[in-house]
């Protein structure tokens, strides 16, 4: 019978370091990466972080002045269902520019009823805003653009056909 005995590999400690060494380097890479994409994402995707610099707001003249050549027309309400089975008002419409300038940026505040007419839900959003959208591009004088804005939790009682709208921030050129 014959046996067979295998000589263990020898390696140089140099080769063991190496290799160890490029582990290294290759995790603390891609926890770099992760943790510096992950980052942004988060800062991104927050939407309570959308701030516009030097939005105009009510009690400032050229708000004021502005304000009257902006026109919000077919507004209309729908009700969509999430599909965690959470009840979302999505209120749309068109947004028309009849002023000079080019208009940057649209916030607004939707209030919602229910059916006996209490406030059932209030959100501020902007309607237009820069980088935003299918253009990203200011709208320019005359022009009409739609626009969409989501409210989620919506109660059983809410009321379609009752809602107020009102502009609450402007930027224009």
């Amino acid at each position: 019978m014959v046996e067979f005995n295998p000589e263990p590999q020898k390696r140089t400690s140099s080769v063991t370091l190496f290799i160890a060494l490029g582990i290294l380097v290759l995790v603390l890479g891609g926890v770099y990466l992760y943790v510096h994409y992950h980052g942004s994402a988060q800062q991104r995707g927050a939407a309570s972080a959308v701030v516009v610099p030097d939005l105009l707001r009510p009690g400032n003249t050229n708000f004021e002045y502005y304000k009257t050549r902006i026109r919000i027309e077919n507004i209309k309400a729908s009700l969509g269902i999430s599909f965690n089975n959470a009840r979302i008002a999505m209120i749309s419409g068109i947004l028309v520019n009849d002023g000079d300038r080019k208009l940057e940026a649209v916030q607004l505040h939707v209030i919602l009823y229910d059916v006996w007419g209490k406030v059932s839900k209030e959100r501020t959003a902007f309607a237009l805003r820069p980088g935003a959208g299918y253009s990203g591009k200011p709208m320019e004088p005359l022009e009409k653009r739609p626009f969409a804005i989501g409210v989620e939790s919506v109660e059983y009682y809410w009321n379609p056909k009752q809602i107020t709208y009102e502009i609450t921030g402007l930027k224009y050129q």
